[in-house]
């Protein structure tokens, strides 16, 4: 559904774009790209850490350059530290959005619930070269209870209503309101990847009201070659597991209780989600 012009025109007023970007100008063009043909008018800011300075041609479109391998959480908190609206929309380079992407819908729900952090689908797709295989929903939605060293996924939601879910674990598309992420001091930028749950264990530890809305998508696209590329693998996949044992050993984890009931210790969960080489199968890149 697309929105009105008076909706797009509050929504472009209240709410800044950020999006972090490494290595992938491709991937990361396309990405604006899509964002422009339903909000031109939208602030975005682009936290760039690759070799190359990448460049957009797009108005309100702002690259903030940042010392090569920032990481993830360091340059989400500079784009952080830019807004000047009420609310901010987080986004990875590799979303699309779509017509299904409605956040004027997704703010009227966070104003409405009172919500601090709002997210909706995500379907992934892979993209090749003249090939657009059908998408999947992602489902990276759920519950944390964290308790003796252990940590517990949880399927489910705390509440549900026709448009709107509570739970403690979104995907890294949502919109939130500004002040208080930066209450929660953002992202821990000791962690150059693999922040994801380390952020939502400290919202949920700080009371954040987190959920997200069925009604609403984006696409999370791979354009596999730079994916794969020995530009970015290397820093972004291939170290996932330096980075979670970081924040395992600082919330104190020892063990896991998958949303399927099977436990493994830390150790194990980690090397469960390891990326893989080129070639082999890829486990849980989106696991963090």
């Amino acid at each position: 559904m697309l929105l009105g012009s008076s909706q797009r025109r509050r929504v472009s007023q209240v709410v800044t774009v950020i999006m972090k970007t490494f290595q992938r100008p491709r991937t990361a063009t396309h990405a604006v790209d899509h964002l422009r043909r339903y909000f031109p008018e939208i602030r975005l800011l682009v936290g760039d850490d690759s070799g190359e300075a990448m460049a957009f041609d797009h108005p309100r479109a702002e690259v903030v350059r940042l010392p090569f391998d920032s990481g993830v959480s360091k340059g989400r908190n500079r784009l952080l530290e830019r807004v000047e609206t009420e609310y901010f929309l987080l986004m990875d380079d590799d979303n699309w959005f779509s017509r299904h992407t409605r956040l004027g819908l997704m703010l009227r729900i966070l104003e409405r619930e009172r919500f601090d952090i709002f997210a909706c689908h995500v379907f992934l797709r892979r993209h090749t070269e003249r090939l657009f295989p059908k998408r999947r929903l992602n489902g990276f939605f759920m519950n944390l209870r964290l308790e003796d060293g252990t940590l517990t996924l949880i399927d489910g939601q705390h509440q549900k209503a026709r448009a709107w879910r509570v739970c403690d674990v979104v995907e890294n598309f949502f919109l939130a309101r500004t002040q208080r992420v930066r209450e929660l001091g953002g992202w821990d930028e000791r962690l150059k990847v693999a922040e994801h749950h380390d952020f939502f264990l400290r919202a949920q530890r700080a009371g954040l009201k987190v959920g997200y809305t069925p009604l609403a998508s984006v696409d999370h696209v791979h354009l596999r070659r730079e994916r794969a590329s020995e530009n970015y693998a290397p820093f972004r996949g291939y170290r996932q597991n330096e980075f979670r044992r970081m924040w395992i050993e600082k919330h104190g984890i020892r063990c896991f209780v998958e949303r399927d009931g099977r436990s493994h210790s830390s150790e194990e969960w980690i090397h469960l989600r390891e990326w893989t080489r080129p070639g082999h199968t890829e486990r849980d890149p989106a696991g963090s």
